[in-house]
């Protein structure tokens, strides 16, 4: 049996429907994202979960056992939100152990796993200090201690790090996966961002519209996105309209043998930039913008087909100009066929 089964969870508000009969299965010790755009659903799921918002329908049901009649302070739950919401007038340690206190753990025994939450986080040294001479990082790895030192069963996520900034964001999703690869604890986090569902997921769990349409390991869900929505929502990518005869697609004069049978007429085919090259021969276009990131170039180029964005490593090779009439190029195992009546 699954660790936690979701069956055709459903949130109504009067004539709107926030979460539209999902289900999900999530084994123990796995990380889990729910991924998607503000109003698709996501936030409204994990509140559920933690009983924060009542079930219009469906079952929750966490370890065998049905969380429809158990208040929230009774599902085992650790939560860590955007906000750190940390007590300003309570050290380090009375923070972690606020918790534990409220439990009626001894003094003993909370002094102990408060000393260990702390060192799982990095911040033994700093036990004594005020969260208002912390570091948002600091304060952040303070209020997921707090989360732990309860030993939750289920560890809940809601965008913890959307109020760091990008260098910090990164170095705590490394510090985020390492913990939860240690403790082994079952996690899901709520993010918008692709790069850090991505970096930190076992699966991720693309939703839109209230609605789940497509669960997988990060690369797979890349790789092959289910429809359109989670081709353009999961990294960049450059949707073309084309046609399809059989195992046979074409974009333009462009045409790639897809290796198995399709209904015949109009597709969408789906390329990420950095599988398309600059060649000798393929779709022509004209590089209309050319941008230096570092460990690669940004193109934009006015192709036959459409606008198309090319990502090209910064490396030995010659690259085009702005103004430089080009051709490009991709394999067919690069492309991700739709059909049409998938494209929105």
């Amino acid at each position: 049996m699954s660790f936690l089964k979701i069956e055709r969870l459903t949130k109504r508000y009067d004539h709107i429907t926030a979460v539209d009969g999902i289900s999900l299965e999530i084994e123990r010790g796995e990380f889990i994202s729910l991924l998607g755009p503000s109003g698709c659903g996501k936030t409204t799921t994990l509140q559920m979960i933690a009983g924060f918002t009542d079930v219009t329908s469906g079952r929750i049901v966490l370890d065998g056992r049905d969380l429809a009649e158990v208040p929230p302070a009774k599902r085992g739950l650790g939560l860590v939100f955007q906000s750190y919401a940390l007590f300003p007038h309570m050290t380090v340690a009375a923070n972690v152990g606020f918790g534990l206190e409220m439990r009626k753990v001894n003094r003993a025994d909370r002094d102990r796993r408060v000393a260990a939450a702390l060192q799982l986080v990095g911040l033994s040294s700093m036990a004594d200090r005020y969260p208002r001479r912390m570091s948002g990082g600091q304060q952040q790895r303070v209020a997921l201690a707090r989360a732990l030192v309860i030993e939750p069963n289920l560890l809940l996520l809601d965008e913890p790090l959307s109020n760091l900034d990008a260098k910090l964001r990164d170095e705590m999703q490394g510090e985020l996966r390492d913990i939860q690869e240690r403790t082994g604890l079952t996690t899901i986090l709520v993010t918008h961002d692709q790069s850090e569902a991505m970096a930190l997921s076992d699966r991720i769990v693309v939703l839109n519209k209230g609605a789940i349409e497509q669960v997988g390991p990060p690369e797979a869900a890349y790789k092959t996105p289910s429809s359109h929505f989670v081709a353009s929502f999961l990294g960049r990518t450059n949707t073309l309209e084309g046609n399809r005869e059989g195992p046979s697609v074409s974009v333009k004069d462009q045409r790639w043998t897809v290796g198995e049978d399709g209904n015949s007429g109009p597709i969408l085919v789906a390329v990420r930039p950095e599988r398309i090259s600059f060649g000798e021969t393929g779709l022509k276009g004209i590089v209309r913008k050319r941008v230096f990131q570092g460990s690669q170039w940004f193109f934009e180029v006015e192709s036959e087909a459409g606008p198309i964005v090319v990502l090209a490593p910064n490396d030995s090779r010659r690259l085009p100009g702005t103004g430089d009439t080009v051709c490009l190029a991709w394999q067919a195992e690069d492309m991700r066929v739709l059909p049409r009546d998938r494209a929105v």
